[in-house]
């Protein structure tokens, strides 16, 4: 006897809680911004390599706790019959989630691993760069969030896809 599993949930937005949850960790915000000001040239690189493992560190630390805020308090699990708006592109925000930080965390790995070895300052540009991937998606992941928030405060009228 085989047995099919059937998806009887839907991902929905809490809006409020969602916008909510995202202005109150100041910590994440302040530690993007550090690691975006980090440039080769402006400091010196072993002082540059040092803050960049660090902040990596701390980064991987708050986008844990963020993302596990927002999916406790910001995304709500609910029948299909529910037919929320945007509710393909709620559950591809939440599963962006584990992305990103599986992302972010063999980034902060392989940082570490570089310090560890005393090879960080020579692959700095190598990391610099990953982190600037990771922004770049992180970004794209904010945005799809802020447009399920303001379609969910009936502040857009634009559909929300659900491509990928």
């Amino acid at each position: 006897m085989s047995f099919v599993a059937v998806n009887t949930q839907t991902t929905i937005v809490n809006a409020a809680f969602l916008q909510e949850v995202k202005d109150s960790n100041l910590q994440l915000w302040g530690v993007l911004r550090e690691l975006r000001e980090i440039r080769i040239g402006d400091r010196d690189s072993k002082e540059a390599s040092r803050q960049l493992v660090n902040w990596l560190g701390e980064l991987r630390d708050c986008i844990a706790l963020e993302f596990s805020l927002e999916e406790t308090y910001g995304f709500i699990e609910s029948s299909p019959q529910t037919g929320s708006i945007g509710a393909g592109s709620a559950a591809r925000a939440k599963m962006q989630h584990r992305e990103l930080y599986l992302q972010l965390h063999e980034i902060c790995e392989q940082a570490e691993e570089a310090q560890y070895r005393g090879t960080i300052g020579r692959d700095l540009p190598m990391y610099l760069g990953a982190f600037e991937e990771f922004d770049a998606c992180f970004r794209a992941h904010e945005e799809l969030e802020s447009e399920l928030i303001r379609c969910g405060l009936g502040i857009s009228s634009s559909p929300v896809t659900t491509e990928n």
